[in-house]
């Protein structure tokens, strides 16, 4: 997969948001009633918010794409018959080389790679955003509506999974690029012209 600059941009923005969200998560106090947060809280729900927007326009930048070159979207292909169909090829192709204990060379659709980079930012907005609806509906000694609580609950349960994502994503990169992909040459442009994705 390849990028244009400003995919390019938006994408190490929120490599850096997003991890930078997760360990500020690991120290920062949630307030509650009788409770004041720490500064990390606020740091958390600032940057939470900035990312919302960050994540908001990589996906506004993708749909644009894909409207400006006719192609279907890559990360989100769950509504076209023919990417479906080719993303099944692709995890099809994935289970054969990993049963072979390879590692898949990344030539082909690479319609696997985008979809999961297509949920990690389905799933990133999805904490920013709700972290945003927290940020807008929670009184500063942490009352909320009953709404506003179960939208808490909800960004509770999924950050879970954004430590797994964090933890994957970048690890499965390395791995490949120390396969010989190149995975990093093509996502970050090193090593001359990148193609746009």
């Amino acid at each position: 997969m390849r990028y244009d600059p400003l995919t390019r941009l938006l994408h190490v923005t929120i490599a850096i948001g997003i991890t930078v969200q997760m360990l500020v998560s690991l120290v920062m106090v949630y307030p509650k009633p009788g409770r004041l947060p720490n500064e990390w809280f606020a740091i958390h729900e600032t940057l939470g918010v900035v990312l919302c927007g960050v994540l908001a326009t990589h996906w506004l930048w993708s749909v644009l794409r894909t409207l400006v070159s006719g192609e279907p979207m890559r990360l989100f292909p769950w509504f076209s018959r023919s990417r479906l169909s080719e993303l099944a090829d692709d995890i099809r192709a994935t289970v054969r080389e990993l049963g072979r204990l390879r590692l898949p060379n990344g030539e082909g659709t690479e319609a696997f790679p985008a979809v999961v980079q297509g949920l990690g930012l389905l799933l990133g907005l999805f904490l920013a955003g709700s972290g945003t609806i927290l940020a807008l509906g929670m009184a500063p000694d942490g009352t909320m509506s009953s709404l506003v609580h179960a939208i808490k609950e909800a960004h509770e349960t999924a950050a879970p999974l954004m430590w797994v994502y964090l933890a994957a994503h970048p690890t499965l990169g390395i791995l490949h690029h120390l396969a010989g992909h190149k995975t990093l040459d093509r996502v970050f442009g090193f090593g001359g012209r990148s193609n746009q994705q």
